[in-house]
This record gives C-alpha cells, structure tokens and sequence, in this order.
C-alpha cells in the first residue's frame, strides 16, 4: 500500500466502545483511572534492582578470616625484593565484636533494656549494629629465605606493622632454611 492509501484506510477507522462499556466507563472512568494510576506505581521501574536486605546484611555478614589475610600477606610480602617466599603467622589478642542497638527504658523501679532488631520479613530479625571493633593482633612471625638480610627484615617488619598496626616490637622476621 502507498502512503497516500494508509491515511485513507486510517481516516476511515474509528475506534468504537463496546456497547456494554458505554454507560459504565462514564459513571466509574475517575475510578478506574485512580486503580490504574495505583498500579503503575505498583509496578516496579526500569530494570529490577537486588531486595534490599542483601545490600543492607552485607556489612554484618563480612567476617574476619585470619587464614585468608596471613596468605594475603604473604603473597604481598613475597614481592619485596630479596625476601623469597614469605611465611606469616599472625595471632590474635581478641577476634573482634560488634555493638548493637538497644531501646532502654527507665521506670523509678528499674532500668531495662532491650536489643532493637529489623523485621527481614518471613520471620526472621536481625539486630541493628552500631559499631564494629576490628580484631586485636597480638604478633607476627615472618619466615622467608631473605630474612638473614638487615635491609630486607626493615622493610619486612615495616609492612608488617603498616598492615596490622602492630608494633615493631611484636613483629619477629625469620631465615628460612
């Protein structure tokens, strides 16, 4: 069809109600124009994004992995210039702890308090963390064949101390065999 035999066929084309909406749409249509407002605003926009309880949990569920950082460590510290193949061995004073949110209340009688939790629906509560204390190292061990080196010990008991804010005092660096 040409463009000119569109617009006739289109001109000719009107658009009919059924007959059983006739009388109903103009007695409801400020009804039903507020339902299908409601639903569009239901519907949920562009692309669906994660439920926010994953991007909220993710803070609470990291945890300390001492094993994971001992091996970062080495692989960090192995790249200094002469150490070799570092070993680290870290220990711990305390592994942490986390404050949660609580709702006190004060009668004359007593003061109590109770922990201030977040409903994640089907059941399930979490408490609301306040504030996070990191681990509390205690020493350091650091084994590697360059350890005999005096240049190579600074630098690897200053990393050491960088990385766990430890003194130089509590860091031993090592020759391996």
């Amino acid at each position: 069809m040409t463009g000119k035999r569109l617009q006739e066929v289109a001109d000719n084309v009107q658009w009919k109600w059924p007959a059983a909406w006739k009388g109903g749409a103009g007695k409801y249509k400020y009804l039903l124009l507020v339902v299908f407002a409601g639903i569009l605003l239901l519907l949920p926009a562009g692309k669906s994004r994660p439920m926010q309880q994953e991007t909220d949990t993710q803070p609470m569920q990291e945890r300390f992995d001492l094993q994971d950082l001992e091996h970062r460590l080495e692989k960090t510290l192995s790249k200094i210039g002469g150490a070799g193949e570092v070993t680290v061995l870290l220990t711990l004073k305390d592994g942490g702890r986390q404050v949660y949110a609580q709702d006190v209340c004060i009668d004359s009688q007593e003061q109590t308090s109770t922990l201030v939790v977040i409903g994640r629906g089907s059941g399930v509560e979490q408490p609301v963390p306040v504030q996070r204390f990191s681990p509390t190292f205690q020493g350091a061990l650091a084994i590697c064949p360059g350890g005999g080196d005096s240049r190579v010990r600074l630098q690897l008991t200053q990393a050491i101390c960088a990385l766990t804010g430890l003194s130089t005092e509590k860091v031993t660096v090592c020759q391996s065999e």
